[in-house]
């Protein structure tokens, strides 16, 4: 449940922006021609990209590329909500605040980076940058274009000078190049995760009838029964090979219960997880 929204923009495009939220909270986090500095004030996500994920926390900031993605913030034991700032970087926002005098490291293209979310190493600069944010939103009437300029030239400085600003520097500079991957390649890559249909949907760029359509060529077959397959598959193979509880096999594979993964190991292979281990 979203608590909070405030932005400030420039030509009406959001470029800082707060949210406050009660978990759990799925949110479609895609970015098409734009990347964003994301920064966990409070709260733990799992942020899932078309081959790739990765976990924020709190305290932890990233940059992401232009490209689909899913943030899913994980329930909370506390009541304390959750809290996210986000610094968005689109080529529009980037020649309004360099007034068409982009940086080199913005204009010149070199190697590509290595992943589409990038790790920042938090260090007492950006902890203070994190909290002059904060207390904008808590003051709105002291923000006007002037000063969202500033904040957008003060983060990417703050950027390429943290440890490991190499790997930074590659994303800014390769921010608005989506990396492109097969239909095959995304599947594959998400067999296990906690995704619904939509979600996978979401990563291909497809909607979900198209998406229906597009598995069923590609696989010939329904998205849930060869994810179901595959997922059994796996959990055949970790009962051979490991000593893993059978309810740790479930949920590596990919099944939240597990009296939903017995009766579907059961019907898939004709016994019990614990009898197909033994038999092994």
């Amino acid at each position: 449940m979203i608590i909070k929204h405030q932005h400030f923009d420039l030509s009406q495009m959001i470029v800082l922006e707060r949210v406050v939220f009660q978990p759990p909270l799925r949110t479609d986090a895609s970015m098409h021609g734009e990347a964003c500095f994301l920064y966990a004030v409070n709260g733990q996500s799992i942020l899932y990209a078309a081959t790739d994920q990765d976990t924020l926390r709190t305290c932890e900031g990233v940059v992401m590329k232009c490209g689909q993605y899913i943030n899913f913030w994980q329930p909370s034991q506390g009541e304390e909500p959750f809290e996210a700032l986000a610094v968005h970087f689109k080529p529009e926002i980037l020649q309004l605040v360099y007034e068409d005098k982009l940086p080199e490291f913005l204009s010149t293209s070199g190697p590509p980076s290595s992943r589409p979310i990038q790790h920042v190493q938090v260090d007492k600069m950006i902890q203070n940058y994190v909290e002059s944010l904060v207390f904008y939103f808590e003051n709105p009437s002291l923000v006007n274009d002037e000063l969202v300029k500033l904040k957008v030239k003060e983060l990417i400085l703050l950027l390429i000078n943290t440890d490991g600003s190499q790997e930074v520097q590659r994303i800014l500079g390769d921010l608005f190049n989506p990396t492109r991957y097969s239909f095959k390649e995304i599947i594959h890559a998400r067999l296990f995760d906690d995704l619904s249909i939509q979600d996978l949907a979401l990563l291909t760029h497809l909607s979900v009838s198209s998406f229906k359509r597009r598995f069923k060529e590609v696989f010939d077959d329904t998205p849930a029964r060869y994810i179901k397959a595959k997922r059994l598959e796996k959990a055949a193979e970790l009962l051979k090979r490991t000593d893993d509880r059978i309810s740790d096999v479930a949920y590596d594979c990919g099944f939240k219960e597990l009296g939903h993964f017995s009766k579907s190991f059961a019907a898939h292979y004709g016994c019990s997880p614990s009898e197909y281990r033994s038999r092994s």
